[in-house]
C-alpha cells in the first residue's frame, strides 16, 4: 500500500493526493480533507508526478495564503502571508518521514497550516482529530501509532483527563496558550517518551519563539525585529504578514501579549493585556488565575471570568469542571492557599462542561 497521507474519515494516500492535485480523483472526500487537498492543491502551479515534484513545486510556490485572527480583542484580521514564512521555522530532515502527526488545531488557521505543511514536506502521515471528541482523540492517538502531537494546554488537560499515558508518543507541542512549568511537568508523566516544545505564535507574525520550558529567547536572526515595550511585546512589520488591517506606530505592531523578563536574555508570556481586570486596586491577570487553579489536583479545566463590582471594581468568577467529587468548602481552603487574596473568586460554579472554541482554547 502506498504511504498514507491523510487519515480522516477515509484513508488517503500520497497516490490519491496526487491524483487530486492533478484533477484525477472521483472519491467522496469530507469537507477536512477536500479543504486540506484544496490547500496543497492552490499552490502548486502545474501537474505533478510524484510527491517529490510536490514538495519542489511547494519551495518554489510565491503564492500567498489568507488567515484570519481570532478577533478575540475585536474584529478578526485578515493577514496574508507566503508559504516559505510559514515554514520558515518547520525541520525538514530524511530521519523525521516516518513521523506521524496528530492534526488538532483547525485546519484554515496559522497553526493548523504549519502541522500540515511540516507533515507534507517530511512525508508524513497526518490524522485529523479536530471536532473529534476527546476519548476518539485518546483512541486515534493510540489506534493509529500517532508520534507528533500539537495541540494547546487547554486540549491536552481534556486529553489527559483520560488518565491513560501515551507512550507511543515522541514530541508533543504546545502553543496558542500560554503554559507553566508544574504544567509541563505534568504533561511529561502522561507523555513519558515525548520531547517537549513549546511555541509561541500568532497569525499576524506566525511561528516566533521556541524553547523546552516555560521561558523564551529572541531569535538572533530577529533581534532587530522584535521588542518589549512597558511589559507588551511589538514586533516589526519586516516580520509582520501583509494586512490593511494591522496598525503600526513607526512601523511597531503591538502584540498586546505581556511579557515578563525572568533573566537578562529569557521572558515568560503571561497572556493578553485584554485578560487585565481591576480588582480591589489590583491588576489581575485572569489567564495566571487559571493556570493557578489549574494545578489543583480535582480540577480537570477552569475558566476565571469577571463582573462589575461596587465594592471590588471587578469581581472574579470561576467555573470549574471538577476531577472528583468535593465540596466547595474544601476547594476554597485550596484556593486561600494557592492564590493572593485578590486573585480569589468570589464565586465558583461547578459546571459540566467548559466550551472550547474552534482553536482549542477556552472560549471567552
Amino acid at each position: 500500500m502506498d504511504k498514507l497521507f491523510l487519515v480522516d474519515t477515509n484513508y488517503i494516500t500520497y497516490n490519491h493526493l496526487i491524483e487530486y492535485l492533478n484533477g484525477q480523483s472521483n472519491n467522496n472526500y469530507t469537507d477536512i480533507e477536500i479543504f486540506v487537498l484544496d490547500t496543497v492543491k492552490s499552490l502548486i502551479g502545474s501537474k505533478v508526478n510524484n510527491i517529490d515534484e510536490l514538495i519542489y513545486d511547494l519551495y518554489e510556490s510565491n503564492k500567498s495564503i489568507e488567515l484570519f485572527t481570532s478577533g478575540t480583542t475585536g474584529k478578526p484580521k485578515s493577514v496574508f502571508h507566503s508559504f516559505k514564512n510559514i515554514v520558515r521555522n518547520i525541520k525538514i530532515s530524511e530521519h523525521r518521514s516516518a513521523d506521524i502527526w496528530g492534526l488538532c488545531y483547525q485546519p484554515n488557521k496559522m497553526a493548523g497550516y504549519q502541522v500540515l505543511f511540516q507533515s507534507v514536506l517530511n512525508k508524513n502521515t497526518l490524522i485529523n482529530m479536530f471536532e473529534y471528541d476527546y476519548n476518539e482523540i485518546t483512541n486515534r492517538i493510540n489506534k493509529l501509532n500517532v508520534t507528533h502531537l500539537s495541540a494547546t494546554p487547554t486540549l491536552y488537560k481534556m486529553i489527559l483527563s483520560n488518565d491513560f499515558v501515551y507512550r507511543n508518543v515522541k514530541q508533543i507541542t504546545l502553543g496558542g496558550e500560554g503554559s507553566t512549568d508544574s504544567f509541563q511537568k505534568l504533561l511529561r508523566k502522561y507523555f513519558p517518551n515525548a520531547k517537549l516544545k513549546n511555541i509561541y505564535a500568532s497569525t499576524e507574525a506566525g511561528s516566533l519563539f521556541a524553547s523546552n520550558g516555560e521561558s523564551f529567547k529572541v531569535p538572533k536572526s530577529d533581534v532587530d525585529y522584535i521588542k518589549v515595550v512597558d511589559g507588551q511585546l511589538y514586533l516589526h512589520k519586516k516580520i509582520v504578514g501583509k494586512s490593511k488591517s494591522i496598525t503600526y506606530t513607526d512601523d511597531w505592531f503591538n502584540t498586546e501579549d505581556l511579557v515578563e523578563f525572568v533573566n537578562e536574555t529569557e521572558f515568560k508570556i503571561l497572556g493578553r493585556i485584554s485578560n487585565i481586570v481591576k480588582v480591589a486596586g489590583y491588576n489581575v491577570n485572569v489567564e495566571s488565575v487559571e493556570s493557578k487553579i489549574q494545578n489543583l489536583h480535582f480540577v480537570k479545566l477552569c475558566k476565571v471570568s469577571s463582573k462589575p463590582s461596587s465594592v471590588l471594581g471587578n469581581a472574579l468568577i470561576c467555573d470549574m469542571v471538577l476531577q472528583e467529587n468535593i465540596k466547595i468548602t474544601e476547594i476554597k481552603k485550596s484556593l486561600r492557599s494557592l492564590l493572593e487574596k485578590h486573585e480569589i473568586p468570589s464565586k465558583i460554579n461547578i459546571v459540566e462542561l467548559i466550551e472550547i472554541n474552534e482553536n482549542g482554547k477556552i472560549k471567552r
